[in-house]
């Protein structure tokens, strides 16, 4: 069993030592290393750059060593960022970091008066470049739940019914309140309740509104479809 055992010590040995200059030649060696960095960030490239360069990328590194979960963890205080994607090129010796962000759908402001925004899904987050024209929110108390709520609403509601919002909001319950102007109202106030079976309640104020004898209401409430309530 020795013999056998010794016999077999001349390849081990040569296996071990292949593999130490494999990983020698991958993350020391400067056959494969960066040569250039491209980074996109949806036009906030002057923020995350400094963030990246030349903490964890930088020209002459081998790009064996560039740690895609070190560059997330470095991006992490950036709310604002979405996705994170590393794309090593080894012949070409570059690496392309593209980084796409949150889109929002509205904003709010949060207890200490700062603005924030969230997302299809109700994340919230801050960012350095918010789109104009956002509806904005008043929660009666913000949270996941509010926030998906009115994620869920304005991603179900047709654009004529958020396009000219006078206020929109959500109470303790998570029931939405909309005040709006649309064709043939100056002012409609509209109490959603909450967000379920949202495309059955717009088909009921649709109809409601087509109907001669509500074209001077104010208010409607659909909190119970089958049962709405005019004013």
């Amino acid at each position: 069993m020795r013999k056998r055992r010794y016999r077999n010590a001349p390849a081990i040995l040569l296996a071990v030592l292949l593999i130490m200059l494999f990983g020698y030649f991958l993350g020391w060696s400067k056959a494969l290393e960066i040569r250039s960095i491209e980074i996109t960030a949806a036009g906030n490239e002057a923020i995350v750059t400094p963030l990246l360069i030349p903490k964890d990328l930088h020209i002459g590194l081998p790009i064996a060593r560039v740690s895609s979960q070190r560059i997330a963890h470095d991006l992490s205080t950036l709310s604002w960022v979405d996705t994170i994607k590393v794309n090593r090129r080894w012949l070409a010796h570059d690496v392309r970091i593209t980084i796409t962000e949150h889109h929002p759908i509205a904003q709010y402001t949060d207890t200490q008066g700062a603005t924030e925004y969230f997302d299809a899904q109700g994340y919230n987050f801050t960012t350095p470049n918010p789109p104009s024209g956002l509806p904005v929110i008043n929660f009666a108390a913000v949270g996941t739940d509010s926030r998906a709520a009115m994620a869920t609403f304005l991603s179900h509601s047709p654009s004529d019914l958020t396009a000219h919002v006078l206020s929109l909001s959500v109470d303790q319950s998570n029931q939405v309140i909309l005040a709006t102007s649309i064709a043939g109202y100056k002012q409609l106030t509209i109490a959603w309740g909450t967000t379920k079976d949202i495309a059955l309640k717009i088909k009921v104020l649709r109809q409601l509104l087509s109907l001669p004898e509500n074209r001077k209401i104010t208010s409607v409430d659909l909190s119970q479809p089958l049962t709405p309530v005019v004013q």
